[in-house]
């Protein structure tokens, strides 16, 4: 017969103790596997997005956040990364385009770490910055994690609902990841996300 649509118990629990850690658990009830991690990007964006929204996406970025956005009627506004500072975030721009439209407009804000395509690798303290910033504007953050820990040299990578979590918890996180880059199995077209609420 079928499995659940979510994925095989087994396959979620690992993906759950792969998502967890110490300060920070979640449960198989918090993963749902997808076709690869495009399909779970899919997931999570059909879940924020109505027509007319918004999504803040990064810029220079992977195209298919646009793609998926559009597809749904919604819109993408993108956010600046900083080439004389690895890529950072912009923060200041962000919280100028956060801070130009009704809290209703916005649905969340994507995340690529380690980013897609400049490599770069955000910093922990990077990434609290903009948790307290979509704390301060009640904003989800979309984390596209598909990279992971594929880093290199004094690059360390942080998820980022840890970091959340490590802030509080009062920002919610939804995670996307798969086996393709970080576990080199391309082909084999697994991917999930995980919620990240509590």
């Amino acid at each position: 017969g079928y499995v659940n649509a979510c994925g095989t118990t087994a396959a979620r629990e690992a993906i759950a103790a792969y998502h967890s850690s110490p300060e920070h658990k979640i449960s198989m009830e918090n993963v749902i596997v997808a076709n690869g991690c495009s399909g779970a990007l899919e997931l999570a964006l059909t879940s924020l997005l109505d027509p007319g929204t918004i999504l803040l996406v990064p810029q220079p970025g992977f195209p298919l956040y646009q793609v998926i956005t559009e597809s749904h009627g919604a819109r993408v506004l993108p956010y600046r990364l900083l080439p004389d500072r690895q890529w950072e975030v912009d923060l200041g721009h962000l919280e100028q385009l956060m801070s130009q439209y009704p809290p209703a407009l916005i649905r969340g804000v994507l995340i690529n770490n380690p980013s897609n395509p400049t490599g770069g690798v955000f910093s922990k303290d990077h990434l609290s910055q903009i948790v307290q910033l979509c704390e301060r504007y009640k904003l989800p953050i979309v984390a596209d994690e598909v990279y992971g820990n594929l880093v290199f040299g004094d690059n360390a990578f942080h998820p980022m609902a840890q970091v959340a979590a490590e802030n509080g918890r009062k920002t919610p996180v939804i995670t996307a990841s798969g086996l393709a880059k970080q576990f080199l199995l391309p082909g084999w077209r697994i991917g999930w996300i995980t919620f990240h609420d509590k």
